[in-house]
């Protein structure tokens, strides 16, 4: 089985950092892009396709001329990931609640790896699934990524209670507390919720605290994958 990446950036990280996940490069470059010519010198399998091919193979039209096949990616499950992580002093572990749109969901995984996050678990049927769109807004970092697929998000949640992790929900309703006075745990699963209807209530009931960005501007309300970026580098910067 097998999954398709686009982009020149994320074939290129993916081949820079897990060159053994490609297995067929499709390329609508010319044979003499430095690009490709790269590819040839390592002899990576490359076969040379039209743009409709390419559009074709990955529902879209923004790929740069490249898609690669790779490995199926392998999800965890819950319990496999909790066993992996126990011995951790510091964990973080971000859940995606609704996060529908692909762009959305690339840029908080790519944020997601910047900033060493230790697993990213989201729902199979609350969100968008891990498309090639996904993967190039995530420069690669989809396939860097520990990567949790559940049914339910609730139930899941309950398995990191268990296992001493703080649940940690952002949400603009109060009360909720000040990021930059909020001390994280050493062990923390975040959970971040779509813009429009933010976390769902049965997840939020279970969150130990709750916190937002403050805004000092006219605008009330970031982009989720910006909020995602700035709440991440302040979880690490409590790591210093």
């Amino acid at each position: 089985m097998s999954d398709l990446i686009m982009g020149k950036n994320t074939v290129i990280e993916v081949l820079k950092h897990r060159p053994k996940m490609i297995i067929q490069i499709f390329t609508a470059k010319d044979s003499k892009d430095p690009i490709i010519l790269d590819m040839q010198k390592k002899q990576l399998p490359i076969k040379f396709v039209s743009k409709k091919t390419l559009n074709q193979m990955v529902k879209s039209e923004s790929h740069q001329n490249i898609v690669a096949k790779i490995k199926y990616r392998n999800y965890w499950n819950v319990k496999d990931f909790l066993k992996n992580v126990e011995s951790n002093k510091r964990s973080l572990v971000v859940m995606l609640d609704s996060i529908f749109d692909p762009q959305n969901l690339g840029a908080i995984l790519r944020a997601c790896e910047c900033f060493s996050v230790n697993g990213v678990i989201f729902s199979k049927n609350r969100g968008s699934d891990i498309t090639a769109v996904v993967t190039k807004a995530s420069s690669g970092a989809s396939e860097m990524l520990n990567l949790i697929k559940v049914s339910n998000l609730a139930t899941s949640l309950d398995s990191f209670i268990d296992n001493g992790f703080s649940i940690v929900a952002t949400t603009l309703e109060k009360p909720s507390k000040d990021l930059y006075s909020y001390k994280f745990l050493d062990k923390t699963l975040l959970i971040m919720g779509s813009e429009g209807t933010g976390v769902q209530k049965i997840l939020l009931k279970k969150a130990d605290d709750k916190i937002h960005i403050p805004m000092s501007g006219d605008l009330q309300s970031l982009n989720v994958s910006m909020a995602s970026a700035i709440i991440l580098s302040h979880f690490r910067s409590q790591a210093s």
